[in-house]
């Protein structure tokens, strides 16, 4: 394993880190090709539309996506379990992108286009990156709390056995741990 991956990454699976590779890649190349994307609105989108700048908005929106879309890749790479946030971010960017795409277009023929592409490309896109989210999230959980996950979601503790600082349900003051 290199020295890029994360902290433990060799107690996970081989298995699991193939599939985390392949997903890495499949991330950079949806950024790159992205990125070709945006080059083509750039050159292409008029400077102004009813807004002003409306060929920066569009082009700036979609570099946005791709640094998420790069920060997903870079994670995954890592087998970091820190993938879940540009994941959901890059899922939340698809949506919006959808939707405007589609709300804002000015034909008929344009809407259908953006509508085809949003059910096509984007939402189903998002979907993956919300899935990735949520695998990798319940992942996490598993591995903090071996033999405790039953279902979907592991066991909610006592609130003052989770968090010992924070008084329990008894009126006793609670005690800070000994600072190190």
């Amino acid at each position: 394993m290199s020295g890029a991956a994360s902290a433990g990454a060799r107690d996970i699976p081989l298995g699991v880190r193939r599939r985390a590779r392949r997903l890495a890649w499949v991330y950079l190349v949806v950024a790159v090709g992205l990125v070709v994307w945006t080059v083509f609105l750039a050159l292409s989108l008029p400077k102004e539309n009813l807004e002003h700048h409306y060929r920066l908005t569009w082009t700036g929106f979609d570099l946005i996506e791709v640094l998420a879309i790069c920060l997903t890749a870079y994670w995954a790479f890592r087998l970091d379990a820190r993938v879940v946030f540009p994941a959901t971010v890059v899922a939340t960017l698809l949506v919006a992108d959808a939707w405007f795409d589609v709300t804002t277009s000015a034909t008929a023929a344009d809407a259908t286009q953006a509508l085809i592409l949003a059910l096509l490309v984007e939402l189903p896109a998002a979907a993956f990156s919300l899935y990735v989210a949520h695998r990798v999230g319940r992942r996490v959980r598993e591995r903090a709390h071996p033999g405790h996950v039953t279902g979907p979601h592991p066991p909610v503790p006592d609130r003052a056995q989770a968090h010992p600082v924070l008084p329990s349900e008894s009126s006793a003051p609670a005690e800070l741990p000994p600072e190190q």
